[in-house]
């Protein structure tokens, strides 16, 4: 009877010892989206239409103080002028705001910061114009 009593008392401690959560095991970090982006692929409508598309001069310049500019090259963007941005959470940012410096309203683009080969990049999906062309422009940071 005294074995079960031990064994039980063990068992006890084991499975308590089992269940205790460990803080910040997995504590996923902030995107660091500050840097110069370029395009690498365009998609419209889910069809790959990047050679189609002269992305060569598209600059967009996200500053550490959350102001940004843009390239030369014009192309379809949420804003055609410099101002500020903002992501909407630091670990997990789905949306990107920017506000240019002659407007008071922002424009948001859903967003995606996958790693590919290694590297974040920035995917923003956007509507310019007819909103039954949904883009997405998959931006690599340069270095």
């Amino acid at each position: 009877m005294n074995s079960i009593k031990i064994f039980l008392a063990a068992a006890l401690i084991i499975a308590g010892a089992a269940c205790k959560t460990q803080k910040d095991v997995l504590i996923e970090p902030q995107k660091d989206l500050a840097g110069t982006w370029r395009i690498s692929r365009v998609t419209r409508n889910a069809a790959d239409i990047t050679e189609w598309v002269d992305s060569s001069g598209f600059r967009l310049v996200l500053n550490d103080d959350n102001s940004y500019t843009l390239g030369e090259n014009k192309l379809p963007f949420l804003v055609g002028a410099a101002g500020n941005w903002q992501a909407d959470d630091p670990q997990y940012p789905y949306h990107l705001s920017f506000v240019p410096a002659n407007a008071q309203d922002s424009v948001s683009g859903s967003i995606t910061t996958p790693v590919i080969k290694g590297n974040r990049s920035l995917n923003i999906t956007l509507s310019p114009g007819c909103n039954k062309n949904t883009y997405v422009y998959t931006l690599e940071k340069m270095q």
